[in-house]
């Protein structure tokens, strides 16, 4: 299974970050601190590189149980839906152990090949990740090393590194040399990218903001380098909780098209960190596969903590 279908699909365990520090960071109007302790951009940054609290929010959201809603669109190369599957259920957890409940099962168009296994990788992925078949096991705590274990797909492998970890290129596929181009902190990719601190009041919550993106005054080629677009986080000023992030995604040549867009919500239930919301709206075309474009949508509620 090709990389870039599991490219961003959240699984749940942290990779330890790059020790590279942009050495140009641009400080909107904002006075960074924790624990009333004064903070200068680099410690802000190394905050960001080695935040575990996105992964352990993720971590929740398999331990406790809650209610859910999903909705997966693939698309024809117009943007119109050839087919869909809608999920309502619920998820239960007892014990150390989880399993999925749908009480909501529709779908149509040709999702299934005759031999009952999906045509479409995203799809299956999506399954894979938030909709197992099987019990499995939870817990609340973070073992930094079972990431990495050998026994595990490493496309698998490689979504737990880039879902987890901003800038990370510490993946086992280096297809067309893009590994590198997701080190967005490295020194040879500071030249393409301004790094941002700032603050924005999210969801009536007061938060730093911490936003990657392309410099404006980049040509046309060194864009062409470049893989990653824009990555935009929100701290919670006062833990510093991610309660927001988004990814963008671009990048072609003559063998890989791809184009992502991701986005996380998070909230607080009775002072426990879940996420909330979950889109995905990609494409991707590779060598030897059928191009998939497809959107899906997840909702989280009723969390049980």
């Amino acid at each position: 299974m090709p990389l870039f279908v599991f490219l961003f699909f959240f699984y749940f365990t942290p990779i330890n970050a790059q020790e590279f520090i942009p050495s140009i960071i641009i400080l909107e109007e904002v006075h960074i601190s924790e624990n009333s302790q004064p903070l200068n951009p680099q410690d802000f940054m190394k905050i960001v590189k080695e935040d575990t609290t996105f992964y352990k929010a993720f971590k929740h959201l398999r331990f406790y149980p809650h209610s859910y809603s999903s909705n997966l669109d693939i698309l024809d190369k117009k943007g119109r839906v050839k087919a869909n599957i809608y999920r309502e259920g619920k998820h239960i957890s007892h014990k150390g152990n989880a399993w999925i409940l749908n009480d909501t099962l529709s779908q149509f168009g040709k999702i299934y090949k005759r031999n009952g296994e999906y045509r479409y990788y995203t799809a299956e992925a999506f399954d894979i990740v938030f909709f197992p078949k099987d019990t499995f096991s939870v817990s609340l705590k973070i073992n930094k090393t079972e990431s990495r274990g050998r026994n595990q797909d490493k496309n698998v492998r490689d979504a737990k590194t880039i879902g987890f970890t901003v800038g990370s290129s510490d993946t086992d596929q280096k297809k067309g040399g893009l590994s590198s181009k997701l080190a967005i902190f490295d020194t040879t990719m500071q030249k393409y990218y301004d790094y941002i601190i700032g603050q924005e009041i999210y969801n009536g919550v007061d938060c730093y903001t911490f936003t990657c993106q392309l410099k404006d005054s980049l040509s046309r080629k060194d864009v062409k380098q470049t893989l990653v677009k824009k990555i935009t986080s929100y701290f919670d000023k006062t833990n510093f909780n991610v309660l927001y992030r988004d990814y963008f995604f671009e990048y072609k040549n003559l063998f890989i098209k791809l184009d992502m867009k991701i986005s996380v919500s998070m909230q607080y239930v009775n002072g426990i960190h879940v996420p909330v919301e979950i889109n995905y709206h990609g494409f991707w075309d590779l060598p030897f596969f059928k191009a998939e474009r497809v959107n899906f949508r997840l909702f989280l509620f009723n969390y049980k903590v």
